[in-house]
């Protein structure tokens, strides 16, 4: 594994995190779920908003993958984080698929927070194939950068950077996302 740093700690890829066979692995088991359309999170809950978002996304919640995918990535996770320990990945694992001509606008990912004060701070995002053009992650701050998908990689960004799926233009995109979680203030 290789780190690569796009923005300090704000935001950085892990090479190699997982190999090819994990990859096809997670693939296999998120189409073996089927995916519906992705909705995004508004003030007035979720919503479907295709001029927005227009992925397709499937979600498990997996303690036991949740806890493998942070072994391998605790050595790599910043921590502390504004005085708070990471903990560990959120359990909730969301896999997106993106066909020609899908795409997620430029948007800031949400935390996620649990009612014992444990907060998620960083979107954790492995590439689970590379077999397409476009569908780049863009990202806005500070200058405008892109991060190429690469299978296996792990991208780790803090929520708050605003970023976009660019839009898949030939071949099939898919992810696997999960959020860092750190601990309650005390």
């Amino acid at each position: 594994m290789r780190k690569e740093q796009y923005h300090y700690d704000y935001v950085y890829v892990i090479h190699d995190f997982l190999d090819e066979s994990e990859c096809q692995a997670y693939i296999a088991l998120a189409e073996s779920l089927g995916f519906d359309d992705a909705p995004i999170t508004t003030s007035a809950g979720a919503v479907i908003r295709k001029d927005v978002r227009n992925n397709m996304r499937v979600m498990k919640d997996d303690l036991e993958a949740a806890a493998d995918l942070w072994m391998r990535a605790e050595p790599w996770v910043v921590s502390p984080w504004r005085s708070r320990r990471a903990i560990g990945l959120n359990e909730r694992l969301r896999f997106y698929r993106y066909e020609p001509g899908q795409t997620f606008a430029p948007h800031y990912d949400g935390a996620f927070e649990r009612e014992n004060g444990e907060r998620s701070e960083f979107t954790f995002l492995i590439y689970l194939n590379d077999e397409f053009t476009g569908g780049s992650t863009g990202f806005f701050q500070p200058g405008r950068f892109h991060v190429q998908p690469k299978t296996g990689s792990l991208l780790l960004f803090h929520h708050p950077q605003l970023h976009e799926g660019a839009v898949v233009e030939s071949g099939t995109k898919y992810v696997l996302r999960s959020d860092v979680m750190y601990e309650s203030q005390t």
